[in-house]
């Protein structure tokens, strides 16, 4: 089992294996009732106060903090201040349920990383978007932590159907995304949290005429190199052959990826549309993460979407944008 998924974490998905490889299938568009349990997201998180032994061996409370705590397991996630209040999968649930029941969304792939640490659940919307010949398929992703670490959002996550690379970014003037922190007023902002779908239409409208304007602008072999140079933060003033080895690897790859079959679909060859999606291949596919060496390993997930790799896929897409 890859090293962030434990025995206490579970994923759900319907219809095609999901890039990452994993989860229990349901054989039909899930139910959010069915959906959380398939996914082994089921269980309550719970504040409890905190006690430090002195040395006459006799326990005092800690003031204004409070360990959070996976109830089933007593699994410690995190220590907070009281103002700290866990928002419950149930109720993540709950409020995505109420955000995609307006817009024909239905949900398509859910889990839990780090033992329960970190929770996500996407749906898929039911428009799809057209890039010359080929197909993107548009998802809201909502995603909240149990540790601090992260506040509840939603975000919009195309999808390219021919190799499930996920291309979401954020797009200048097109709205920006759903926060709420963890707080006992968070079940308030579910109207709010509504609004992601009237963002949608105008998010996709604008990330197609990008997408077709990467598709149409070309790009020599030269300007590719420099291209993937920049965004690898290769530096000026050493060779090639001096360059850190993790860049040099992640240059060389994304190279070999631009003649990769998904991305010499419909004349895409030397253009900024096939740049783009060699680097997001290379994130999805291929990047190695933390160290790890397993290519269906969790940490990648938790990167495309929410760390490093997120990060490196925005600074990719602005660069093309820029250009284009």
């Amino acid at each position: 089992m890859p090293a962030g998924i434990t025995a206490t974490d579970g994923m759900m998905y319907t219809g095609e294996t999901p890039w990452h490889g994993l989860g229990v299938k349901l054989d039909a568009p899930a139910t959010s009732e069915e959906a959380i349990v398939a996914a082994s997201m089921d269980w309550d998180v719970v504040t409890q106060l905190i006690y430090v032994q002195d040395g006459n061996g006799a326990y005092r409370l800690v003031p204004n903090k409070r360990a959070i705590v996976r109830q089933d397991t007593q699994e410690v996630f995190a220590v907070m201040g009281e103002g700290y209040m866990p928002t419950q999968n149930r109720t993540c649930w709950a409020m995505f349920d109420e955000v995609i029941a307006q817009g024909g969304a239905i949900y398509h792939t859910a889990g839990s990383l780090f033992g329960g640490r970190k929770i996500w659940i996407l749906a898929k919307l039911p428009m799809d978007i057209r890039v010359g010949d080929e197909t993107i398929e548009p998802f809201i992703l909502l995603s909240s932590s149990h540790d601090g670490s992260q506040a509840l959002r939603m975000q919009l996550t195309p999808v390219r159907v021919v190799c499930a690379n996920t291309l979401s970014v954020a797009l200048r003037g097109s709205g920006k995304n759903f926060y709420a922190k963890h707080t006992k007023n968070i079940l308030n902002r579910a109207s709010n949290a509504r609004d992601i779908l009237g963002l949608a239409e105008a998010y996709y409208e604008m990330f197609a005429l990008q997408a077709e304007r990467m598709a149409e602008t070309r790009m020599t072999v030269v300007e590719v190199q420099e291209y993937l140079q920049k965004l690898y933060k290769f530096q000026s003033d050493k060779t090639y052959a001096d360059q850190h080895h993790s860049k040099i690897k992640a240059y060389e790859t994304t190279l070999d990826l631009l003649s990769h079959p998904t991305n010499v679909l419909g004349g895409m060859t030397g253009t900024a549309w096939a740049a783009y999606n060699a680097v997001t291949y290379y994130i999805d596919h291929e990047r190695i993460t933390g160290g790890g060496s397993d290519l269906r390993d969790d940490r990648r997930l938790n990167s495309t979407w929410f760390g490093s790799g997120a990060e490196l896929r925005q600074t990719a897409y602005d660069l093309l944008v820029r250009a284009s």
